[in-house]
């Protein structure tokens, strides 16, 4: 059987991150987190919290309706 690449959770919302440039420095200064927790809660989007995701939406001026599409739950 050959071997399907199955697709990471939350993978798009990573992709909207990476395109409006919020990098772990930034998120840092943003939400008031260390390097090290902003990096983690970047590389796993599954930690952040609606909290992060209003501040990264205010700090980084991303519609939150473009959020609210990239974290539903693909079927």
């Amino acid at each position: 059987m050959p071997w399907l690449k199955q697709p990471k959770p939350l993978g798009t919302l990573k992709r909207v991150l990476a395109g409006y440039e919020v990098t772990a420095t930034a998120f840092a200064k943003a939400a008031g987190f260390s390097y090290p927790t902003a990096k983690k809660r970047l590389d796993d989007p599954r930690l952040l919290t609606l909290g992060d995701l209003l501040k990264i939406s205010q700090h980084f001026h991303i519609p939150i309706e473009e959020l609210r599409e990239a974290i539903k739950v693909e079927k």
